[in-house]
């Protein structure tokens, strides 16, 4: 990796809000960080539409753009060259344990390709105009490619459009653009993510119950998305009441905080729905230092550390993964492009990789991995030194 060129972008800005669909349900939405809770009405049923593969037909933007883009075929013989190819990876960076695993899954897939030259690497750190800034700069340095973690679908529709024109490359890696003007996207079905783990909860409730549902970061793309389809979910159920509803940031720190106000103020809940289990660990520790069982957890992302507790705790759990592994197949989509060779415009890696799909506490072992820290998230698809480089020791 001493060979990659590495450009550090250090801007603050503000995260580009992406707005979403509210569902009517029987809570009251707060604010980022205030709780909420409900009168305990119940809503009536929303009754959602299947597709033709059985999966439920969402209508948030992500999700139309999905469905139109599936089943189809790119072809990339125009942009066919010779390795060693010059790669711009404008992705997250090491902001926390995903970021971190997919940079380490990310490097070793460009090292052991033997076909990469040079990579400009750009993190996001925080701002959007640091991704849109390194998307500027790697067509100015004529890359190949661009391998792109987006963290506004909005706010990199431009930059992606200029880099189609310029004759460049983008595959989107786990977070797309609110435009066709990528080559080819590499990700999970973000909404249903949402929806497929709060429609798991509600059914082990019986169709029944109070749940708190606990979200990432306001306006945060896969935030929004992953609420947006939970709240589907659980809006097809009429005597399912949302009592409190919170976003926590991504953020143990915040998630404790927020916990231990809802909890003094909703003692009594059937679940908790995460978005984003990093934060995982801060609800089950809030209900411990109460004095209270867990109740039935669920939600996206689980991380190490959240898989730990419920295995020593014997929780009870639905989750989906959001895999940094999947930069793996990012990487191999992209030298398929500079290749020459036909790609798909949308891959979900659920159809690839092992520990993609939804998961219950029955396989909790399956996934947990004793030998890494709480940071690090599954599956693991590189050699233990790569993630043990990379700082996921014990």
């Amino acid at each position: 990796m001493n060979r990659h060129t590495r450009s550090r972008l250090m801007r603050a800005t503000a995260l580009i809000a992406l707005s979403t669909t509210a569902v009517s349900l029987a809570a009251c939405s707060s604010s980022p960080g205030s709780t909420g809770s409900s009168s305990g009405t119940a809503a009536s049923a929303t009754p959602i539409e299947t597709d033709a593969n059985g999966n439920p037909a969402l209508t948030d933007d992500y999700s139309k753009q999905v469905a139109d883009a599936e089943g189809v075929t790119v072809d990339t013989s125009a942009f066919k060259k010779d390795a060693p190819y010059n790669i711009a990876a404008v992705v997250q960076g090491p902001t926390n344990g995903w970021g971190t695993t997919f940079d380490a899954v990310m490097n070793d897939a460009f090292d052991k390709s033997g076909k990469v030259g040079d990579v400009l690497y750009v993190p996001w750190d925080f701002a959007t105009e640091n991704q849109t800034k390194g998307v500027e700069d790697a067509i100015a340095a004529g890359v190949d490619a661009i391998l792109l973690t987006s963290l506004s679908r909005a706010g990199l529709v431009s930059s992606v459009e200029r880099a189609k024109e310029a004759g460049i490359p983008v595959v989107t890696c786990m977070a797309g653009v609110q435009t066709d003007a990528y080559t080819a996207e590499v990700s999970r079905d973000i909404p249903l993510m949402g929806f497929s783990t709060a429609d798991a909860i509600a059914k082990k409730l019986g169709g029944k119950g109070k749940v708190v549902m606990l979200h990432g970061i306001a306006g945060a793309d896969a935030a929004e998305f992953w609420k947006s389809g939970a709240q589907a979910a659980f809006s097809q159920y009429p005597d399912i009441q949302i009592v409190s509803e919170q976003y926590a940031n991504w953020s143990a720190a915040d998630a404790i905080d927020v916990m231990r106000t809802v909890i003094a103020q909703q003692p009594e809940v059937d679940a908790v729905w995460v978005g984003g289990l990093e934060m995982g660990p801060s609800v089950i520790q809030a209900y411990q230092e109460a004095g209270l069982d867990v109740p039935l957890m669920g939600g996206t992302n689980p991380t190490n550390g959240f898989l730990r507790l419920a295995i020593e705790n014997k929780l009870d759990f639905e989750v989906a993964p959001f895999p940094p592994a999947a930069a793996q197949e990012c990487v191999n989509t992209v030298l398929d492009v500079l290749d020459g060779k036909s790609v798909p415009k949308y891959t979900d890696v659920i159809d690839l990789m092992d520990g993609t799909a939804p998961y219950n506490q029955a396989d909790a072992d399956k996934w947990y991995e004793p030998a890494f820290n709480d940071d690090f998230i599954g599956p693991k698809v590189a050699d233990d030194q790569v993630y043990l480089d990379a700082g996921f020791g014990k």
